[in-house]
């Protein structure tokens, strides 16, 4: 969360700092952080985390996912993926069908090369999926969905506001981009002191 966000106004217009002018003016859409985690990536060759929030819309009808850092450097597309557009996509695999996770690309509207993987770690993280037992490249859809997402729109949460043009209302070619300090000015987040 940023310092330019206010929680008690559904909308504003974060105003850049003398330190950050570059920044232009971004509207901000209001959310609930319901769950904020972590992942650990499921390539072979993968290394590193992701961090990953699981938000409700402002009122509470749905939820959504969203990769919020890759750890270990490289491109992620932060988009807000909702909740039932996962579902939807993984409704033949609920009889415990594997399958692979290029299998949720169709779920983004950016398209990175790393959004299905990610989103497959995630949902690991989450334990909504498994490992195939006979494919180690593969998932299973594990757990009962509908309770998890009951339980998690239950719960209380923080009341967050985040920039409106992540999750689809920009081009989704804009949305994948690399983990580094230089995307974080785009978003008004302060770097670190060295």
């Amino acid at each position: 969360m940023s310092k330019n966000i206010s929680p008690n106004k559904s909308s504003q217009i974060v105003q850049p700092s003398a330190a950050t002018s570059e920044i232009p003016e971004v509207a901000l859409t209001p959310f609930w952080l319901l769950n904020a985690g972590t992942a650990k990536k499921l390539g072979q060759r993968s290394a590193g985390i992701l961090n990953y929030h699981v938000l409700a819309d402002n009122d509470r009808r749905g939820l959504l996912i969203s990769v919020t850092r890759n750890e270990g450097g490289g491109y992620v597309s932060r988009e807000r993926v909702h909740f039932q557009t996962v579902v939807t996509c993984l409704e033949k695999y609920k009889a415990g069908v594997p399958f692979a996770s290029k299998v949720l690309k169709d779920v983004f509207l950016s398209k990175s090369t790393n959004n299905a993987g990610f989103m497959a770690a995630v949902l690991h993280a989450l334990g909504l999926l498994a490992a195939a037992p006979k494919a180690q490249t593969q998932h299973v859809v594990t757990g009962d969905w509908p309770a998890w997402e009951k339980a998690m729109l239950a719960e209380t949460g923080t009341r967050i506001e985040l920039p409106a043009e992540i999750g689809g209302e920009k081009p989704a070619e804009s949305n994948a981009v690399p983990d580094h300090k230089e995307h974080k000015k785009t978003l008004g987040i302060p770097a670190k002191n060295p």
